[in-house]
């Protein structure tokens, strides 16, 4: 700031003098007062960054404990599912078991119906073909009688005729058992 001033008597004018010293004094009241503004601004910034950096801080270590919660609760789930499929295996074998086991029931169960049912046809093919032959002998029974009518009689005897029926049968299938 240049500032040129009148000569006067004595040297400068100090009237002159005296306002350009009031503005510089008045400048650097103003000035003055700046610059305590800026530094309470600047506090008050440095306060809120100061508070900014002590959130992020608390916000960084929250972090952290919910990445180790994360992982914690991570390797829970993890066991968790692996306790729920060994569960699961077990019990799927447990059925696979049972239903072999019923399987090899059913299987008994047929060979024996199996078995039953061949004993049946044996029977019931015997009691046919003991049927058929009392049918044959009954016939020639009859022949002879009519051959013996014909002729004359010595002694009525007739061959003795086996009578099996399906009864006998259901009572012997009873015997067995």
């Amino acid at each position: 700031m240049e500032v040129e001033f009148s000569r006067s008597f004595r040297g400068y004018n100090e009237e002159e003098v005296r306002e350009f010293l009031e503005e510089v004094a008045t400048q650097v009241a103003l000035l003055l007062e700046e610059k305590e503004k800026m530094l309470q601004e600047n506090r008050e910034l440095r306060r809120k960054l100061s508070e900014q950096e002590e959130y992020l801080r608390k916000m960084q270590l929250q972090l952290e404990e919910w990445k180790k919660q994360v992982e914690v609760e991570k390797e829970l789930a993890k066991r968790e599912s692996q306790m729920i499929v060994k569960e699961a295996q077990l019990r799927a074998q447990r059925i696979v078991d049972e239903a072999l086991e019923r399987k090899r029931e059913i299987e008994a169960a047929y060979r024996g119906l199996f078995e039953r049912y061949r004993l049946f046809q044996i029977r019931f093919k015997s009691l046919l073909q003991t049927f058929i032959e009392s049918i044959e002998k009954e016939s020639l029974s009859e022949e002879f009688r009519e051959e013996k009518r014909e002729e004359p009689q010595e002694k009525d005897e007739a061959p003795e005729v086996v009578r099996f029926s399906l009864k006998d049968l259901h009572d012997e299938g009873r015997m067995s058992k």
